[in-house]
């Protein structure tokens, strides 16, 4: 290894690395003493700071992390969701919907391209009805 381990020494001291990466940084602590002096002090400071003593919260601390912060939130929310549903309701009942035609207009295409297919061959019967076209020069 010939770069500085930087956060690789972290990683050792948490048993994060593979037995060769430990391999690696143990090698280069032997030849570089500023990463030597670097990980005794990441190791100094974990220590004093695992040794701090538990701190309790002040008294209601959770319950104001989990109470809302304003109460017209709340009901904001719950107006727009009522809101919402109201408008799908109002969408699906007020939808255009495909008026019935009698006969309906896919036989009557069907129909009207069996009749006329002039020469019978598959491909014409295949194309649905058209108005003919002519180009005149």
């Amino acid at each position: 290894m010939n770069a500085h381990p930087g956060d690789l020494l972290s990683g050792m001291l948490d048993g994060e690395l593979t037995p060769g990466e430990v391999a690696g940084v143990r090698a280069h602590l032997e030849a570089c003493p500023d990463c030597q002096r670097e990980l005794d002090r990441i190791s100094e400071t974990r220590t004093l700071v695992r040794d701090l003593p538990a701190v309790d919260p002040p008294f209601g601390f959770y319950e104001r992390m989990v109470r809302p912060r304003y109460r017209w939130a709340r009901a904001g929310v719950a107006a727009l969701a009522g809101a919402a549903a109201v408008s799908v309701g109002v969408m699906a009942f007020a939808a255009p919907r495909e008026p019935h035609v009698t006969p309906h207009v896919a036989q009557l295409v069907d129909a009207h391209t069996a009749s006329a297919s002039t020469s019978g061959d598959p491909i014409s019967e295949m194309t649905p009805a058209a108005a003919p076209v002519s180009f005149k020069r």
